[in-house]
């Protein structure tokens, strides 16, 4: 038997409410604990705004139940989006006190998302320790009662406008040390993203002059906030592709109170206010990393055979026009540095890091005004470095 809701307008959906929104009230035979997370499941898509939920049976009982063939339609800003699964089962889903739910897992099985600009299909999707938000808070829009533990995706093709295809292998995003609902610690994983390229299309074609067919790429982030003491740490932001090199950014800054931050979001749409709370701010250390695996080298390469040069003579030539380049910034100690290291990473492309590590934490407010007053003291302020081949 097929059921259906339907209500006009849409406001904001989450993945894990559009997951939700996948199960009917069942009859009253039905064991009591489940009757009670579906009938609040139901509640919460009617609150969300989804356009249109159909499913076919639901199975099971309290433990482990599935809902199958779950389609809804959503449409925010003129635009429709149809999202559905074969199957969603749910483990360990009860009710909350605040009129929410929890479940040990929702697992979702050939997820397809079909919209205006792009289609999406996910083989599986699973949810770990999942806690929805009741209907009267989806209506208040307050996110901070909904959480998870974990989001994997595994099996992911992107297919664009123009019927190109980009597969993923798998997306993770991990969540954990929630105080009031906001979590501390955050990471995120992209695996085996593979974009082709197309020697004929100009966006492309000087990457694929290169000798690359097609880039597989990883991503990956991971970040902390300690609420007590301000200061909000990531430790990795990096995108890799093979043959190509990796790049790694870490940051550690002050100074963002639960207090700044509430500031920051009433100050929303007031930039004179953002850059006076953002002067508070401190940074303890920066820095930016590149590991060749081959795209210097190819590089180099392909620019050399362009003017007509060996790649040695090309790499001298370059590395004579660095410190001119540089000698704008009028420290001459960080000149050199960059000189230094760019010349011997031309040489011998294996890694490039640059790096400010001040004596210690430095407001941005100090950062600007030696920016304004006296650049040329800048790279001594941040305790800046430049290496390579470390």
């Amino acid at each position: 038997m097929n059921h259906s809701i339907r209500k006009s307008g849409f406001a904001a959906v989450s993945l894990a409410v559009l997951l939700a929104v996948a199960a009917p009230v069942t009859p009253a035979a039905a064991q009591a604990t489940r009757d009670k997370v579906l009938e609040i499941i139901s509640e919460a898509s009617k609150a969300a705004g989804a356009k249109e939920v159909t499913w076919g049976a639901v199975s099971g009982g309290d433990a482990v139940f599935t809902v199958a063939d779950w389609e809804t339609t959503v449409e925010t800003d003129g635009k429709s989006t149809s999202i559905g699964a074969a199957s969603v089962t749910y483990s360990g889903a009860k009710p909350t006190a605040d009129g929410g739910f929890s479940a040990d897992t929702i697992a979702a099985t050939d997820m397809t998302v079909e919209g205006d600009d792009a289609n999406v299909t996910i083989a599986s999707l699973k949810i770990t320790n999942y806690v929805g938000q009741s209907a009267e808070k989806i209506r208040a829009k307050t996110t901070t009662g909904e959480r998870f533990d974990r989001i994997e995706a595994t099996g992911i093709e992107v297919t664009d406008e123009k019927d190109k295809t980009i597969p993923i292998a798998a997306v993770t995003v991990a969540t954990s040390d929630f105080v009031a609902g906001v979590p501390r610690k955050i990471a995120f994983e992209m695996k085996g993203l593979v974009a082709p390229l197309d020697p004929n299309d100009e966006q492309t074609k000087e990457i694929a002059e290169l000798g690359y067919t097609s880039l597989t790429l990883d991503a990956a982030l991971v970040g902390a906030w300690d609420d007590k003491t301000g200061r909000v740490t990531i430790d990795q932001v990096s995108i890799s592709g093979a043959e190509l090199g990796s790049l790694k950014l870490a940051i550690a800054l002050g100074g963002f109170t639960p207090e700044v931050v509430e500031a920051l979001k009433k100050a929303e749409k007031d930039q004179a206010k953002q850059m006076e709370l953002l002067q508070g701010i401190t940074v303890e250390k920066l820095s930016l990393r590149y590991d060749d695996a081959s795209l210097a080298k190819r590089l180099i390469s392909a620019q050399a055979k362009k003017q007509g040069l060996p790649e040695e003579a090309f790499v001298q030539q370059i590395g004579a026009i660095v410190p001119m380049m540089v000698s704008a910034i009028g420290n001459k100690d960080f000149e050199a540095k960059i000189a230094k290291a760019v010349s011997l990473f031309l040489k011998t492309p294996k890694s490039l890091t640059v790096s400010a590590t001040p004596a210690q934490p430095t407001p941005v407010a100090a950062i600007m005004g030696a920016a304004m007053m006296a650049p040329q003291s800048l790279p001594t302020v941040l305790g800046a470095d430049v290496k390579a081949n470390d």
